[in-house]
């Protein structure tokens, strides 16, 4: 396809989304009220995390479920926050907007700063798909598979560190981690430094109980990891399963590598097999390529449009469901072989 031809489709698929985005906000008014909209997402998610929290802590909820449920909800406060980076909610009531991001943050502890994401994410549209698109290869997207990338897309503020400490020559890697630190602090760290202590105490105990051996804690050692239990459930181990699974199918529908065009930047990733993931990321393999032809679009616009969406985009080449995208690190040649993507 040729530029004029490609400029062409771009422009019809725009069409075709906008003309049934506003055919869902002339039918129904209220999706029009974006910051109302936008509002009543927010607390309703907020809402859910605290209900959930209530249930675990005083009424039995177990924690398996209470987990499954922030998970859920902080879906769509990753949603949410996407969309802020867009200025799509109060831009003009800016301390609302900023408020918003900031309890986003909060109730998903292991996520970079927003405001740097911002930077990154506006970065992401103008280099999809190529080495300077920093944002995807920081959950992985280029790699091959193997312990890295499955450790990066479970934890992008560890792996990333990792991968600075493995990849990046000798010079460079104090100035790659510290970067990575910045970017997450001081929310990430915290969260990690907790996470991995909790692990590494649970895991310890086990050990010596199989081997039958006394670790005789301190009082202060197991009041420490008793306080810190209804964190880990209400927060952080939901946290690291919504973002395994979002970042699974965002490294996974995004190319890197042989991209040369905005319908070479992602595909529709929405096979069945993947739903356990999509549950946890709102769906986000079947809506997040309508983002990238209409970005001002909000994301609960996109889960009435899709159909349509993909649709219009089938018919100029945008892929659905490319699964041996798995098997060469997501470039976008299929007959590419596996790429280790640069440090």
């Amino acid at each position: 396809m040729n530029n004029q031809n490609e400029a062409t489709a771009i422009d019809d698929i725009r069409a075709v989304i906008r003309a049934k985005g506003d055919e869902y906000r002339s039918r129904f008014p209220i999706l029009a009220k974006q910051d109302v909209m936008g509002l009543g997402i927010f607390l309703f998610a907020v809402l859910g995390v605290g209900l959930s929290a209530w249930g675990y802590l005083s009424f039995g909820l177990p924690a398996w479920l209470c987990i499954v449920l922030v998970a859920f909800f902080t879906s769509l406060l990753h949603e949410l926050e996407h969309d802020l980076i867009h200025w799509q909610y109060f831009k003009q009531h800016r301390w609302l907007h900023h408020t918003m991001l900031l309890v986003g943050w909060i109730l998903r502890p292991g996520t970079i700063n927003p405001w740097i994401r911002r930077h990154l994410h506006f970065l992401h549209h103008k280099v999809s798909g190529t080495p300077q698109d920093l944002e995807e290869r920081g959950i992985g997207n280029g790699l091959a598979y193997g312990p890295l990338r499955l450790f990066i897309m479970l934890d992008t503020f560890t792996g990333n560190i990792l991968r600075a400490i493995i990849q990046r020559p000798r010079g460079e890697k104090l100035k790659g981690v510290a970067r990575i630190v910045l970017a997450n602090f001081p929310f990430a760290v915290m969260t990690a430094i907790l996470w991995y202590s909790f692990l590494g105490f649970h895991l310890l105990s086990f050990a010596a109980d199989m081997a039958g051996v006394n670790m005789n804690w301190s009082v202060s050692t197991l009041g420490f990891f008793t306080s810190i239990e209804p964190l880990i459930v209400i927060l952080i181990a939901p946290f690291y399963l919504r973002s395994f699974c979002l970042n699974f199918i965002s490294s996974n529908m995004h190319y890197y590598g042989g991209v040369n065009s905005l319908l070479q930047q992602t595909q529709v990733l929405n096979h069945p097999v993947f739903w356990p993931f999509q549950l946890f990321c709102f769906n986000f393999g079947s809506t997040h390529s309508i983002h990238h032809f209409v970005v001002a679009e909000p994301f609960y616009i996109r889960q009435l449009t899709a159909k349509t969406a993909h649709a219009v985009m089938t018919k100029y080449g945008v892929r659905v469901n490319d699964l041996h995208t798995l098997l060469r690190s997501n470039h976008y040649d299929e007959h590419a072989a596996e790429q280790t993507m640069p440090s």
